[in-house]
């Protein structure tokens, strides 16, 4: 149990980042010419929060009562939502989910997913295996995000005994790399029609999950980043998110949520786990959320409850406006519900593994790699960890961006 001391000190410093969060949210404002918020706005956010506002894994979990598909994304992979996501697994067991759709796994290794999540004992290695072929492709070999694969083991390990586990659906395809040559460039958009022989990757996860979840009848929690969470909306494309890979039809990004929305309407719904949304690059590349009133909320009133999660189509914020994010949309256009983890000064990068890539395996991971320096035939084990925790200093440092 905590000391007294160590509590008060604890809440001093919140006090003191909330207070450093308040002042760079003024700044933002301002330099967008946009007023200081108004307190009234905030206490009456405020005061719904704490009427309606509900632990995020029951929420999650009570929206399978209405849908057949829940969303759940966010863009910036950090140690606490592989956390919360880990969780949620169980949570949506207990809602009769018994399918994980991720994007961050390819249905060619469908039989190694399987394997993993039925197996006697948790098998670390296959796991890896099973998620190298995306992971190498994006830089992304995290210990929160493999293990939410362990947190399907354990479902099925303590609650399944003879019936039907759980499963985990990879939701990706592997890329044709036989399309293009050793030196082309794989991060332009002149490559991705050569490499996705498949078709576009929106189209791939939203036939997936229509033959796996929807004809028979089965729920599905999909985790995703936000491109391919969102089912209502379609965005603008964002200069980072969309430079390459990305499926824009009528100057719109088409995520895997809005085809599976076009095909089933509100039998797929969408949440958002809290984070800056894209912004038009003039003022940076990124945007608070609601212009910050989100974020101004939780700062000044330290008696609402974290992490909490709320409906963002009715009550006061659906009335909040993003007019500094690069769709300009208002939170309920963005989607059904929002889940706020931590403040962004509390945000930390998710866990490299070590060694994501074995030096037995390097061969392969070139073969899956994107980025020319990982494709060079003179790359080494220690070039694939080094991306790998690059990226994750990056998603740390991502808050900090938004000026």
């Amino acid at each position: 149990m905590p000391q007294p001391d160590t509590v008060l000190s604890e809440q001093v410093d919140k006090r003191g980042s909330d207070r450093a969060l308040l002042e760079r949210i003024a700044l933002y404002r301002n330099r967008r010419e946009l007023p200081p918020i108004q307190r009234a706005l905030i206490d009456e956010l405020a005061a719904w929060l704490r009427t309606h506002g509900t632990d995020p894994h029951s929420y999650v979990s009570r929206l399978f009562e209405r849908h057949q598909i829940v969303f759940v994304g966010h863009h910036t992979p950090t140690r606490r939502a592989g956390l919360f996501l880990q969780d949620l697994v169980a949570a949506a067991f207990g809602a009769g989910v018994r399918i994980v759709g991720i994007e961050y796994a390819c249905v060619d290794d469908q039989a190694r997913l399987d394997a993993v999540v039925t197996g006697a004992g948790f098998d670390e290695h296959l796991a890896r295996d099973a998620l190298l072929r995306w992971g190498i492709r994006h830089h992304f070999a995290y210990r929160e995000y493999l293990d939410v694969l362990g947190a399907v083991w354990e479902v099925n390990h303590r609650y399944v005994g003879s019936g039907t586990p759980m499963r985990v659906l990879g939701l990706d395809y592997d890329l044709d790399m036989d399309a293009v040559t050793d030196t082309a460039d794989l991060r332009t958009s002149y490559a991705w029609p050569h490499l996705r022989s498949r078709g576009p990757v929106s189209a791939h996860m939203c036939d997936v999950l229509l033959a796996e979840v929807i004809e028979p009848g089965h729920r599905a929690l999909v985790l995703t980043r936000t491109a391919h969470a969102m089912t209502r909306a379609k965005r603008l494309p964002h200069r980072l998110w969309d430079a390459f890979d990305a499926e824009i039809v009528g100057g719109q990004v088409v995520g895997a949520g809005n085809r599976v929305y076009e095909a089933v309407a509100d039998r797929a719904v969408t949440v958002l786990i809290h984070e800056p949304l894209p912004a038009d690059g003039e003022l940076g590349d990124y945007a608070l959320v609601a212009d910050g009133a989100v974020d101004a909320t939780f700062a000044l009133h330290d008696d609402l409850a974290v992490p909490l999660a709320f409906d963002t189509d009715r009550g006061p914020p659906a009335r909040l406006g993003c007019s500094t994010s690069l769709d300009r949309v208002p939170l309920s256009g963005l989607a059904t519900g929002w889940v706020y983890l931590e403040p962004d000064y509390q945000r930390r990068a998710p866990t490299p593994l070590a060694e994501p890539v074995p030096a037995a395996y390097v061969d392969s991971a070139r073969r899956y790699a994107i980025d020319p320096a990982l494709r060079d035939g003179r790359s080494t084990a220690r070039d694939f960890a080094a991306a790998v925790s690059e990226s994750a200093a990056a998603a740390e440092l991502a808050w900090t961006q938004v000026l």
